[in-house]
């Protein structure tokens, strides 16, 4: 699966940490989102930023970064 992550984290020291941690157990983080991206992880779900909107064209979840520890980490 292929993820996502912008803006700032919380229970990660840094999104590298964050990706570290989803690399570990077999996924992907890239840079941009397209339409295999599985969900892009930002805390401002509302947020206007680039990210959000082309995740909001395409049809890929926007999770915070706690709904994606609960759907994914656990």
């Amino acid at each position: 699966m292929s993820f996502v992550i912008t803006g700032s984290l919380t229970h990660f020291e840094n999104r590298n940490a964050m990706k570290e941690e989803i690399e570990r157990r077999g996924g992907k983080v890239t840079g941009s989102v397209t339409g295999k991206t599985a969900c892009l992880i930002n805390n401002d779900t509302a947020s206007q930023s680039s990210k959000n909107k082309k995740a909001k064209e395409l049809g890929v979840k926007i999770l915070s970064e706690e709904d994606f520890m609960e759907k994914y980490l656990k």
